[in-house]
């Protein structure tokens, strides 16, 4: 099984942060997990509103994914064609596409996120 990472889930595996999952420290650990630039996107958007006050650049943050071994994982125009299908149930336009990346690839998201169970793509957490 292959996995996306979500935004959060990058972030406190960097930070090696108590709130991610054993479970999900795990399937990191000993798994193909793909990032995508838009958790990049998001991060730096939420850093620029002061929303994160994470102090990591984009540059260091993309470096450690991989160190770490994360494949990047490309936006394609399939992806954001089939993000048109999706249900407007997730507000959030960067959980939109990553869900869009990985029900077209075929990827488990590892997410704490409650909203993106609700569409038919795997999560795990």
């Amino acid at each position: 099984m292959k996995y996306l990472l979500d935004t959060h889930t990058i972030l406190w595996y960097l930070t090696d942060d108590n709130n991610l999952s054993v479970n999900a420290r795990s399937i990191i650990d000993s798994s193909d997990c793909f990032y995508s630039k838009i958790s990049l996107w998001e991060i730096a958007i939420k850093q620029s509103l002061g929303k994160l006050h994470y102090k990591n650049s984009i540059d260091e943050i993309s470096e450690f994914c991989k160190l770490e071994g994360f494949l990047q994982l490309n936006v394609l125009e399939n992806h954001m064609e089939h993000l048109k299908t999706l249900e407007f149930i997730h507000r959030d336009p960067f959980d939109r596409l990553l869900i869009s990346c990985a029900q077209c690839e075929d990827l488990t998201i590892i997410t704490r996120d409650s909203t993106i169970p609700k569409y038919d793509v795997k999560t795990v957490w």
